[in-house]
């Protein structure tokens, strides 16, 4: 699977997060995976997009839910991933103002 990250700010690392799930004949889904990864800050001059490629899933056959032959390698199936991300790195900065009296 590949994907792009769009808008991303330079310096900032981001938080990515891929779930897999397949769906079956009734439309209910059945977890598959899930990877989590890092991806580096880049150093553009502004914000960007980020192509992040090759993110791979192994779909084991005897979880197959098509509905089709149980011993088949080849069955038709549906499968979904739903990509989370947020930046690592902020500005935020907690005890810059406190105050001690």
């Amino acid at each position: 699977m590949n994907l792009t990250l769009k808008n991303v700010c330079p310096g900032k690392r981001i938080a990515l997060a891929a779930i897999l799930t397949e769906t079956d004949a009734y439309g209910m889904d059945h977890q598959r995976g899930m990877k989590t990864m890092t991806i580096p800050a880049h150093n553009a001059p502004s914000c960007r997009d980020v192509q992040v490629r090759c993110i791979r899933f192994i779909a084991p056959e005897d979880l197959d839910v098509s509905g089709g032959s149980p011993n088949a390698l080849c069955n038709e199936r549906n499968f979904k991933v739903r990509v989370f991300s947020h930046y690592i790195d902020t500005n935020f900065r907690c005890c810059d103002a406190c105050l001690i009296v």
